[in-house]
This record gives C-alpha cells, sequence and structure tokens, in this order.
C-alpha cells in the first residue's frame, strides 16, 4: 500500500479529483512560493506544515478543516481546475472529489465514486486514454494538494508523499 501513496493518513485526501474521465498521477512539481497559501485558524503546530501555513494539516479540527477547505483550498484547486477546462469544472464542489463524503459531512477520502486507478508502468494506462488529464493531476494538482495540506508530493522511490491515492483508489 505505500507504493501507491496511502498512507496512515489518508484521510488527508483533499486533491480536487473529479469524477470524470480517469486518473491522477503521482509526482510534479513544488508549489512555487508565490501560490503558496497562508491559514491562520489557531491549533498546536507540531506537525509538518506547508509554506505560509500557520497550522498543519493534522493539527486541524474537524471544523478548522473544514473551514481552511471552503476559504482556501476549494478556490486554490478550483481556479486550476478551471483554467485547465472551464467548461467542464465550471460547477465544481465538494462533491466533486468528496462524493457521498460531503453528503453525509464525513468528506472522507479516498473517496471510492472516484476513478479507480492503475498504477502499473506509471500510469500508463491513463496517459495513452487521456494524457493531458493525467499530466494536468500529476504536474499540478498533487504537487499544489500537497504543498496546500504541509505535505510533500508522493515520491516513488521513497513510497513517501502525498499522491493519487490519498483521494482514488487503486483499480482491483
Amino acid at each position: 500500500m505505500k507504493a501507491l501513496g496511502i498512507g496512515s493518513s489518508a484521510h488527508v485526501a483533499l486533491a480536487m479529483v473529479v469524477a470524470v474521465g480517469s486518473l491522477a498521477a503521482c509526482g510534479g512539481a513544488q508549489m512555487s512560493p508565490e501560490t503558496a497559501v497562508a491559514v491562520t485558524p489557531t491549533a498546536p503546530t507540531d506537525a509538518a506544515q506547508a509554506p505560509g501555513q500557520a497550522v498543519a494539516w493534522g493539527a486541524m479540527s474537524k471544523d478548522q478543516k473544514k473551514d481552511y477547505m471552503k476559504t482556501t483550498y476549494s478556490p486554490k484547486m478550483k481556479g486550476e481546475f478551471i483554467a485547465f477546462d472551464g467548461k467542464k469544472y465550471a460547477d465544481m464542489n465538494c462533491a466533486t472529489c468528496h462524493g457521498d463524503g460531503a453528503k453525509d459531512g464525513s468528506f472522507r477520502m479516498p473517496n471510492p465514486g472516484l476513478p479507480k486507478l492503475s498504477v502499473a508502468d506509471r500510469f500508463k494506462k491513463h496517459m495513452d486514454k487521456t494524457p493531458e488529464l493525467t499530466r494536468f493531476m500529476m504536474e499540478k494538482v498533487v504537487p499544489d494538494s500537497a504543498a496546500l495540506v504541509g505535505q510533500q508530493p508522493y515520491d516513488p522511490k521513497t513510497g513517501q508523499g502525498f499522491g493519487c491515492m490519498k483521494c482514488h483508489l487503486p483499480e482491483s
């Protein structure tokens, strides 16, 4: 499971991924300092933090996480999805990524309603079927989502970091 980017904090999975088409992938560049976002809820600051983030995601209460998602994470990531495909993602909301978890208030991740991913040959199936979307997920969504929750993007060499499987489940 570690090689798939599934860590002990699977609930951290926030990447704004969509249940349309297929995919996400792991890796990519870090978020630049000029796009880092600051948040200032009150909580202990003993866990890893994103640049400019006053409180680490893991240290936030459920209410703080919900507020951070509404005010910081979601607007940033929705903007990225709209820049990628404004028509397709114009109505993006909590349920786009969290599915039924948004409806029942659990916001659980990974979301079984999102497309299942084949990690074989570095997501070859998805690169063949939807290369632009897969590259967008690899190069923008994963690293920016990781930075927004104070984690490093998934590194296939170490099996550590925030990756695709924080949001998606693997194909069976």
